[in-house]
Protein backbone atom coordinates (compact mmCIF):
# COMPACT_ATOMS: atom_id res chain seq x y z
CA UNK A 1 0.00 0.00 0.00
CA UNK A 2 1.27 3.46 -0.83
CA UNK A 3 0.25 6.46 1.24
CA UNK A 4 -0.35 9.71 -0.58
CA UNK A 5 -0.83 13.04 1.14
CA UNK A 6 -2.41 16.25 -0.05
CA UNK A 7 -0.29 18.43 2.24
CA UNK A 8 3.06 18.06 3.99
CA UNK A 9 1.31 18.66 7.32
CA UNK A 10 -0.63 15.41 6.88
CA UNK A 11 2.60 13.44 6.39
CA UNK A 12 4.25 15.18 9.34
CA UNK A 13 1.28 14.40 11.58
CA UNK A 14 1.36 10.72 10.61
CA UNK A 15 5.11 10.43 11.24
CA UNK A 16 4.77 12.18 14.61
CA UNK A 17 1.93 9.86 15.63
CA UNK A 18 3.88 6.75 14.61
CA UNK A 19 6.97 7.83 16.55
CA UNK A 20 5.04 8.92 19.63
CA UNK A 21 3.11 5.66 19.89
CA UNK A 22 5.95 3.34 18.89
CA UNK A 23 6.69 0.77 21.63
CA UNK A 24 10.46 1.20 21.32
CA UNK A 25 12.33 4.16 22.78
CA UNK A 26 13.10 6.74 20.09
CA UNK A 27 15.08 9.95 20.30
CA UNK A 28 16.65 12.46 17.94
CA UNK A 29 20.15 13.79 18.75
CA UNK A 30 22.05 16.67 17.18
CA UNK A 31 25.76 16.83 16.27
CA UNK A 32 26.59 17.75 19.89
CA UNK A 33 24.88 14.52 21.08
CA UNK A 34 22.06 16.53 22.70
CA UNK A 35 18.55 15.07 22.64
CA UNK A 36 16.21 17.30 20.63
CA UNK A 37 13.13 15.05 20.50
CA UNK A 38 12.00 11.85 22.20
CA UNK A 39 8.92 9.68 22.51
CA UNK A 40 7.06 8.45 25.59
CA UNK A 41 8.81 5.05 25.46
CA UNK A 42 12.19 6.82 25.76
CA UNK A 43 10.93 8.82 28.71
CA UNK A 44 9.71 5.59 30.34
CA UNK A 45 13.05 3.85 29.70
CA UNK A 46 15.04 6.68 31.25
CA UNK A 47 12.53 7.32 34.04
CA UNK A 48 13.20 11.02 33.55
CA UNK A 49 11.17 14.20 33.37
CA UNK A 50 10.97 16.07 30.07
CA UNK A 51 13.23 18.84 31.38
CA UNK A 52 15.89 16.28 32.31
CA UNK A 53 15.92 14.89 28.76
CA UNK A 54 15.76 17.76 26.27
CA UNK A 55 19.14 19.35 25.51
CA UNK A 56 20.99 16.68 27.53
CA UNK A 57 23.29 13.92 26.26
CA UNK A 58 22.02 10.33 26.17
CA UNK A 59 24.65 9.08 28.64
CA UNK A 60 23.86 11.90 31.01
CA UNK A 61 20.13 11.13 30.82
CA UNK A 62 20.67 7.39 31.30
CA UNK A 63 23.24 7.87 34.05
CA UNK A 64 25.96 5.86 32.31
CA UNK A 65 28.37 4.50 34.93
CA UNK A 66 31.27 4.87 32.47
CA UNK A 67 30.67 8.56 31.82
CA UNK A 68 33.90 10.55 32.05
CA UNK A 69 35.93 7.68 33.54
CA UNK A 70 39.58 8.05 32.63
CA UNK A 71 41.25 5.27 30.63
CA UNK A 72 44.50 7.14 29.98
CA UNK A 73 45.69 10.37 31.50
CA UNK A 74 44.99 12.36 28.31
CA UNK A 75 41.70 10.75 27.21
CA UNK A 76 38.29 10.24 28.77
CA UNK A 77 36.15 7.15 28.27
CA UNK A 78 33.45 9.22 26.60
CA UNK A 79 35.76 9.99 23.69
CA UNK A 80 35.96 6.23 23.02
CA UNK A 81 32.35 5.37 23.83
CA UNK A 82 30.36 3.18 21.44
CA UNK A 83 27.27 5.32 21.92
CA UNK A 84 29.22 8.48 21.10
CA UNK A 85 30.54 6.73 17.97
CA UNK A 86 27.00 5.76 17.02
CA UNK A 87 25.71 9.30 17.47
CA UNK A 88 28.69 10.94 15.79
CA UNK A 89 27.64 9.72 12.37
CA UNK A 90 30.42 7.18 12.01
CA UNK A 91 29.83 4.07 9.93
CA UNK A 92 28.39 2.39 13.01
CA UNK A 93 24.59 2.20 12.70
CA UNK A 94 23.70 -0.67 15.01
CA UNK A 95 24.90 -1.50 18.49
CA UNK A 96 24.18 -4.08 21.17
CA UNK A 97 25.05 -2.52 24.49
CA UNK A 98 25.11 -4.22 27.88
CA UNK A 99 26.07 -1.60 30.41
CA UNK A 100 25.36 -0.41 33.92
CA UNK A 101 23.41 2.82 34.37
CA UNK A 102 22.45 4.84 37.44
CA UNK A 103 18.66 4.98 37.42
CA UNK A 104 16.99 6.52 40.46
CA UNK A 105 20.26 6.25 42.41
CA UNK A 106 20.54 2.50 41.78
CA UNK A 107 22.87 0.71 39.40
CA UNK A 108 20.81 -1.14 36.79
CA UNK A 109 22.28 -3.33 34.05
CA UNK A 110 20.54 -2.69 30.74
CA UNK A 111 20.66 -4.84 27.60
CA UNK A 112 19.96 -2.42 24.76
CA UNK A 113 19.77 -3.00 21.04
CA UNK A 114 20.27 0.37 19.35
CA UNK A 115 19.78 1.39 15.71
CA UNK A 116 20.76 4.84 14.47
CA UNK A 117 19.75 6.50 11.23
CA UNK A 118 21.01 9.72 9.65
CA UNK A 119 18.35 12.39 9.23
CA UNK A 120 18.62 15.88 7.72
CA UNK A 121 16.00 18.46 8.63
CA UNK A 122 16.16 22.11 7.64
CA UNK A 123 19.79 21.62 6.64
CA UNK A 124 20.81 20.26 10.05
CA UNK A 125 22.17 16.72 10.54
CA UNK A 126 20.66 14.55 13.26
CA UNK A 127 20.69 10.91 14.33
CA UNK A 128 17.34 9.19 14.80
CA UNK A 129 17.91 6.48 17.39
CA UNK A 130 15.61 3.52 18.04
CA UNK A 131 16.28 1.50 21.18
CA UNK A 132 14.93 -1.88 22.12
CA UNK A 133 15.32 -2.57 25.83
CA UNK A 134 15.95 -6.32 25.97
CA UNK A 135 16.82 -6.36 29.66
CA UNK A 136 13.83 -8.46 30.68
CA UNK A 137 14.46 -10.96 27.89
CA UNK A 138 17.88 -11.95 29.29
Amino acid sequence: MRLEFQRIEEANDLVNQIIEHHPQAIFLADHNFKVKYFNKAFQNLTKSDKGDILEHEFCEIMGCTQRDKIIESDNSFCKHCQIRDLLSGSNLSELVLIRDFYIHNKIVTKHLHIDAHRVVMQGQKYRLVVMDDRTQKH
